[in-house]
């Protein structure tokens, strides 16, 4: 298992509420693909700027979908994800 910060823009994150990304798959899709936990701030409004951060821990696949279920396209953020996936499988995670 491995553990990714995505950071989505809170203006189109918002639109749809918290849940948005969630809307394109239900609990046992997520399980299904690998993600285990999914941690989404709400406490703080709109103290959390520009970009809200979304904790997800799954395996590699899990954490590629749930990317694909934000929309994530920032090559940074994809380069990063990369990189956190592969230190965990070289721990054989």
């Amino acid at each position: 298992m491995a553990e990714y910060t995505f950071f989505v823009d809170a203006e189109s994150y918002g639109l749809g509420g918290f849940d948005a990304a969630a809307l394109a798959a239900d609990e046992s899709d997520l399980f299904d693909a690998g993600v285990e936990t999914v941690d989404i701030p709400t406490e703080f409004g709109s103290d959390l700027g520009d970009r809200i951060p979304v904790r997800v821990v799954g395996s590699p696949k899990g954490l590629r979908f749930y990317a694909r279920l934000l929309g994530v396209r920032d090559p940074m953020q994809l380069e990063e994800l990369e990189r956190v996936i592969a230190a965990a499988s070289a721990r054989g995670e």
